[in-house]
Parts: C-alpha cells; sequence; structure tokens
C-alpha cells in the first residue's frame, strides 16, 4: 500500500514491506504472474502511449513470433497481447475436476516461494531493452509450447474433457464486473460477508457460488467517509481477473500507473472527474502477484431496502478499482434512459 503523502512513497504491503519509491519504481521487471512487459513498453523512444480507446487484440503469439521487421512498440504491443493470451490458456486449463483439487494461493510468498522446493527460478531481465524483448518473444513461443503439452496432457489422461473446455471458455467470456458487483452488494447488506470478505477475501466469495480463483491472496480495501481507497500495479497490470475478470484497459498505462502515485487526488480528479474533499485521506494499494486488491466502495445513500440485484447494478468496474464511486440511485436510472 502506498501513502499518498510526502515526496517519496513508502510500501507496507506484504510486496514491497519498507521499500521507498520515488517515482513508483516503474522500470522494475514483474515478479511473477499476470505479468506483462508493460514496464517495457514506454521506455522505448518514440513508443506511444495508450489512445482514448481500448486496445486492439488478437494474433499475438504469431505476431510476436514474426518479430523482425516491425517496430519495437510493434513487437512490444504484441508481447502484451500474447502474454494476455497465454493467461487466459492458463485460466482455460484450470477448471476443478471432481477428482483433482486444486487449492487457493493465498499462502504464497514474494516470488512464488510455497517453500525451498518449489521455489520459482527469476528469470532474467538485464540487457538492452532490444535484447530484453528478444528474450521475452522466445520465452513466450516456449510458455505457450509447454500449456499446449499440459492441456493435451490433460485431455489425454482423462482429467478434462472437451465438453468441460467448452463450458469454461464460455464462463471465461462471460465473466467480468458483474461477479464484484455481487461481492460488493452483498457485503453491503450482510456485515458477517462483509467482515469475512474483509480478513478473508477470496475463501469468503464461495458463499455465492462464484468460484474464488487461485491467483495470489485477495485483498480488499474498504472506502469509508474519511478514506478513499484506489487500485495499481506499478510492475504490469496484476488484478484479481481470474475473479473479476479483465480490469479497465487503461489500468495497464504507464501514465495511469505513475500519476496515480505522483499525485492520486489530482489524477482522480482530472482523468476520472472523481473529486474528494480535502478531508477525506487517498490511499493507493499496489497489487502484485501475491496480493491482488479490489476496492469496497461505499454504499450509495438511498438505497434502503434495495435487492442484492438491485445493489449490485450500481457497481461498476471503475468502481471496483477506485476511479469512482458506485453509481447513486439518479444516476443509474440516468443510464437506464
Amino acid at each position: 500500500m502506498l501513502s499518498s503523502t510526502g515526496a517519496s512513497m513508502r510500501c507496507h504491503g506484504a510486496h514491497h514491506a519498507g521499500r521507498t519509491w520515488p517515482h513508483a519504481g516503474l522500470r522494475r521487471p514483474c515478479p511473477g504472474g499476470r505479468g506483462r512487459p508493460g514496464v517495457l513498453a514506454h521506455q522505448a523512444a518514440g513508443a506511444p502511449r495508450h489512445s482514448a480507446t481500448p486496445p486492439r487484440r488478437g494474433h499475438a503469439l504469431r505476431s510476436a513470433a514474426r518479430g523482425g521487421s516491425r517496430s519495437r512498440a510493434d513487437r512490444i504491443r504484441a508481447l502484451e497481447d500474447g502474454l494476455d493470451e497465454y493467461i487466459r490458456g492458463i485460466a482455460l486449463a484450470s477448471i476443478d475436476p471432481p477428482d483433482h483439487a486444486f487449492v487457493i494461493e493465498d499462502t504464497r510468498k514474494e516470488r512464488g516461494d510455497y517453500d525451498d522446493f518449489f521455489r520459482i527460478a527469476k528469470p532474467p531481465h538485464d540487457g538492452t531493452l532490444g535484447e530484453r524483448i528478444a528474450r521475452l518473444e522466445h520465452d513466450l513461443r516456449e510458455y505457450q509450447r509447454l500449456l499446449l503439452v499440459v492441456m493435451r496432457a490433460l485431455l489425454d489422461k482423462g482429467v478434462l474433457t472437451k465438453e468441460q473446455l467448452e463450458r469454461q471458455r464460455a464462463f471465461l467470456a462471460g465473466r467480468g464486473a458483474w461477479n464484484g458487483a455481487r461481492i460488493v452488494a452483498r457485503a453491503w447488506v450482510d456485515p458477517v460477508f462483509k467482515q469475512a470478505l474483509l480478513t478473508r477475501g477470496r475463501e469468503a466469495v464461495r458463499e455465492l457460488n462464484i468460484p474464488p480463483g487461485r491467483l495470489g491472496k485477495l485483498g480488499v480495501a474498504e472506502n469509508t467517509g474519511t478514506l478513499h481507497n484506489v487500485v495499481v500495479c506499478t510492475l504490469c497490470s496484476c488484478y484479481p481477473h481470474d475473479l473479476l475478470g479483465d480490469p479497465p484497459w487503461w489500468y495497464r498505462d504507464d501514465s495511469y500507473k505513475q500519476r496515480i502515485v505522483e499525485d492520486p487526488r489530482r489524477t482522480l480528479a482530472d482523468r476520472f472527474n472523481l473529486r474528494l474533499p480535502d478531508g477525506v485521506e487517498v490511499r493507493v494499494h499496489d497489487s502484485t502477484s501475491d496480493v491482488r486488491w479490489m476496492v469496497l466502495p461505499r454504499r450509495p445513500a438511498g438505497t434502503d431496502g434495495w435487492s442484492e440485484e438491485e445493489l449490485a447494478r450500481l457497481v461498476t468496474i471503475d468502481s471496483l478499482v477506485g476511479t469512482a464511486e458506485a453509481l447513486t440511485p439518479a444516476a443509474r436510472a440516468h443510464d437506464q434512459r
């Protein structure tokens, strides 16, 4: 968690305990998880910033493999998309068959060290930008090849069936902020669930029959009348996407990452038109491969007696990150017109 006061930001989370970042440390490589080379992308001279529309996706692995004649920025873009596709492939294979139970990764430590036997080797990130891009292009092809082998083994051994994969594919395509909205709505109406959510994270969402996912511990930051929380991943784009789907497209924009850490109050006002009173503290939480954060927004006034489904429709994907409040009843009614 990054404090919004002072010239430098001191981190207090499990992943970055005691470390000070003058400018969010955007040049360091991601330690694991959904790490994409977004931290490389805009170090290249002339690499374009993300525009106001979501980036184009698809055919990333084939594009990454072609490499040579394309611009450096295009190769980085292809790497980002290719790693997205790779993560989606992992999610497709991560089904809980009845006879092969998986565990939630709430106990994962820094660098994926469950214990010495399972320690994940950290790949090198040295060399020039061109050398790092080439290395990642090679590694991505190897990752995809390994994933295809594992998927084939799961099917050949009968651990998974093609029907299960198709159901999982359909689930992943439809998953999104609605899961987060249901979680928030239940927390608004059920204090016991809310406490469990704040303390036990992923495990608590089983009560809603929502698959809890398993990519790192889920941190839940509650907004109050005196505290507003916002989430960023300064290293790549870590987010509880296995539970909530993809974050907003701008979440991986380096300009967002740097500005929200350097001046969160002004960034919320200028970029998202969210103007907070001076008496409200702004707290920035840094999502990592080990702890992935979501925001529990405040319940809007005028919603007494509303059902959970009605309340859930007030929760937006931006409010789950902290760049917006939940919709008011009036705003919701306006959106429906």
